[in-house]
Order: structure tokens, then sequence, then C-alpha cells
């Protein structure tokens, strides 16, 4: 029996050195896809909106009236705290919360003066219009002809591209064609 095992066990390593032998020597298989690339399109980066500064100019009961620039969306508390008010300073007659438009100048008044008209723009629609680029969409949608959609178009195109320098640069918004603006010029404030 002895032979026996001995023809198995060589008939078996013999198996195995075919097989190795085919494998090793066995063209590799046609590639179906060369190479995987991927061709990148150019994508322009984001472009980041710049945050937009206004000026305005604080007097009156200050340490220090000066012309400050402050970021869009700053209030009136916001201005004073840079100006400094005086120990004089009668800041109850002035809203600080409202929200600050280019180009406005703050008169801070002493005590027990009588209350100073200021010039500060209010942002409502008023005779003077609009102002689109600190509007918010209630007070876009109070501008006859504008309703949510087109408030919304304005808003994400001020996001988008920062703000309107001239009216006409309105006509940019989707939506707003010749017509439109014409319709619109006196609700609408653009510096």
């Amino acid at each position: 029996m002895e032979k026996w095992k001995q023809v198995i066990i060589g008939v078996v390593v013999v198996l195995f050195l075919g097989v190795g032998y085919l494998f090793y020597n066995k063209e590799p298989e046609e590639r179906v896809v060369d190479e995987f690339v991927v061709e990148s399109e150019e994508v322009a980066p984001p472009e980041t909106v710049e945050r937009l500064e206004i000026v305005v100019y604080v007097t009156g009961a200050v340490e220090s009236p000066n012309v400050y620039t402050v970021p869009e969306g700053a209030r009136v508390g916001d201005v004073l705290s840079l100006a400094v008010l005086t120990d004089e300073a009668d800041p109850e007659q002035l809203n600080l919360a409202q929200l600050l438009v280019d180009g406005v100048k703050i008169i801070v008044p002493k005590k027990g003066e009588a209350p100073i008209a200021q010039e500060v723009p209010s942002t409502e629609l008023e005779s003077n219009g609009v102002h689109v680029n600190s509007a918010t969409k209630e007070e876009l949608m109070s501008v006859p002809g504008i309703g949510p959609a087109k408030a919304d178009a304005i808003l994400n195109h001020l996001k988008e591209n920062g703000p309107f320098k001239t009216y006409e640069d309105l006509g940019d918004v989707k939506g707003f064609g010749e017509k439109t603006l014409e319709s619109m010029k006196p609700y609408l404030l653009v510096p």
C-alpha cells in the first residue's frame, strides 16, 4: 500500500505544480477600463461677499466726535460705544437699536436739551422710499409690486453680489424688467 500512497502523493504534487504553472504563465485579463481618470471642471472659487462698511458721523455729547466706519448692520448703540458718551449725554432720546445707514449724522443730546431731530433715515417706506441695500423682506414687500418672491430675489442678489451701486443694477435681479424698474423707481432708494 505504500506504493499507492507514493503514487497518490506524486499525482497531487504534479497537479499542484501544474496548476501553479498555469496561473503563473496565464496572460493578464484585458482591462475594460485602462485608467479611471477624473477630469475636474475648472470651478471658480466661491466669491466671498465682502462685508460692506458704512460711514457715520457722531457728534454732540460724546468724548470723541468723529467720522466712524462700522460694518453694515451696525446699530446706533454700536457706534456710540466707539464715540464714548459723556456724563452729560442723554442717550434716552436716541433709538439705540436703530440700524445705521451710510452717510448719516448722529447727534447725541445733552441732558435737559430739547429732543434733536436726527437725520438717521429709516428703511421703512416713507416719502423717500425704501433703502434697498438695508431693507428687510417685510420692508421690501411694502413697495407696490414687490411680493415675497421678488423680495427674496433682491435679498439673495444682495447676499451673492453685495450692495447695489445704482438703481439700474436692480435690473440684474431675476424678475425685474424695464417696466418693473420704472414703476418702482419712486419707492426704492439705491445709493
